[in-house]
């Protein structure tokens, strides 16, 4: 392997801290029951930036399936270059956002006939495919769209596999763009998606390397493809660290650089990244009971709610309390009837309270936008931080604001367990 190739050893680690204090959750607990999801505006233009910075000349379109709320795309229509739809609701939502059609990217390779109709109709230019079947989909429905190959990545890091289910193998590749190209489509170039929260940034090196291959090869035959998509996957830390952003891009450009022209156009489509840290879940303990010895606590959120992603996603969450005392092994459950509707089993706490506050940072991501209203209960709404907490622009991590006092925090409390 060329030695510019080789991943540098991972030094830094990081994990997902709370982006509001107590003070604040309970501030904006007084004009509204929990739970509720705590959005912070300032965190996501924050991870904007941040990729814009560690990602030179590299477009950030959002994928939008990991948080299609209307808060988060109205700020993606302001920081991104684009998005990311896989269907036509989600190009919907974009629009309604104030997002123009023609920086929506339809990534979904295996699309109904319909979906495709509809969002031609809407005005979408951009559509992906990996199998010969959607070629003469895209031939009858969008035969003016340019079209990006999906391939798939082989022995990744990543907790969710996505090329299982998409993706063209390598020596597939050429073969899928010659068809495409005789049947009067514009193939613009190749997308990859190496998996959801990707914990190594060598899968990306693998990748690259195979899209360079077909580059190359569709070269050799005279089809010039000028278009790369990087797709997702950038980490955040749950209760596990992951690598640093900046050590993450860091592989992904210096492998760029080494395979690719400057003048290639590359997208990446993050969605984790950008939202998942930007949310924290506000949750209070709504029942309490001992089981075989073990602490059992109940909150107003659960599995088929905010911890959607538990079950959906593989996420391990972590709980954090402002409560002292010896922490001990306890189990937090969720407030529906399903005994699967558990969310931790092996995390310590100290002894809880009813109408305690627990805080849930990584909430952003593939939680709201996978729940559902199983036994009556409603998703959790989210609510931005910045428009309740305070009138002017906040710092991000900065807590200050007139605090409440601590006898009227005791009085909120004791007035929710009460009610209880």
């Amino acid at each position: 392997m060329n030695e510019t190739l080789k991943v540098t050893k991972k030094i830094n680690s990081h994990i997902a801290n709370q982006n509001l204090s107590f003070q604040e959750a309970e501030l904006m607990g007084l004009s509204q029951p929990t739970p509720f999801l705590a959005l912070s505006d300032v965190a996501i233009e924050s991870k904007f930036q941040t990729l814009k910075r560690e990602l030179p000349g590299i477009e950030i379109y959002y994928a939008t399936k990991a948080n299609p709320d209307p808060k988060i795309l109205g700020l993606v229509k302001k920081l991104g270059d684009g998005i990311d739809v896989a269907s036509y609701r989600e190009v919907l939502a974009a629009k309604a956002a104030g997002i123009p059609v023609w920086k929506m990217l339809h990534s979904n390779p295996v699309k109904n006939p319909t979906d495709i109709i509809n969002c031609v109709k809407e005005g979408v230019q951009w559509f992906t495919f990996d199998n010969v079947d959607e070629i003469y989909k895209l031939r009858k429905f969008a035969p003016n769209a340019n079209i990006l190959l999906r391939i798939a990545i082989p022995k990744n890091s990543s907790v969710v596999n996505l090329s299982f289910k998409f993706g063209a193998d390598e020596m597939e590749a050429l073969p899928l763009i010659r068809n495409a190209v005789s049947n009067g489509l514009r193939v613009r170039g190749i997308t990859f998606h190496v998996g959801s929260q990707c914990t190594s940034p060598e899968s990306y090196i693998s990748a690259l390397q195979i899209s360079k291959n077909i580059f190359n090869a569709a070269y050799n035959e005279g089809i010039l493809l000028d278009v790369l998509d990087i797709g997702g996957g950038f980490p955040i830390g749950y209760r596990m660290g992951v690598p640093t952003i900046s050590e993450f891009c860091s592989v992904i450009i210096r492998n760029i650089r080494n395979l690719f022209p400057n003048n290639m156009r590359i997208i990446a489509e993050p969605g984790r990244f950008i939202c998942g840290e930007a949310i924290t879940l506000v949750t209070r303990v709504i029942g309490k009971s001992i089981r075989k010895g073990i602490p059992w606590y109940y909150i107003d959120d659960g599995i088929y709610g905010s911890f959607s992603g538990k079950l959906f996603d593989h996420c391990d969450y972590r709980f954090i309390t402002d409560k002292q005392g010896i922490r001990t092994e306890c189990v937090v459950a969720g407030p529906t009837c399903d005994s699967i509707d558990v969310l931790s089993m092996d995390q310590r706490l100290p002894r809880l309270d009813l109408g305690d506050l627990l805080l849930v940072p990584g909430m952003g991501a593939y939680t709201s936008a996978s729940a559902t209203f199983f036994n009556g209960f409603a998703p959790t709404r989210i609510a931005v931080i910045e428009e309740i907490t305070r009138t002017k622009p906040r710092k991000l991590n900065s807590f200050a604001f007139p605090p409440i006092q601590e006898q009227e925090r005791k009085k909120q409390r004791l007035q929710i367990a009460q009610n209880i």
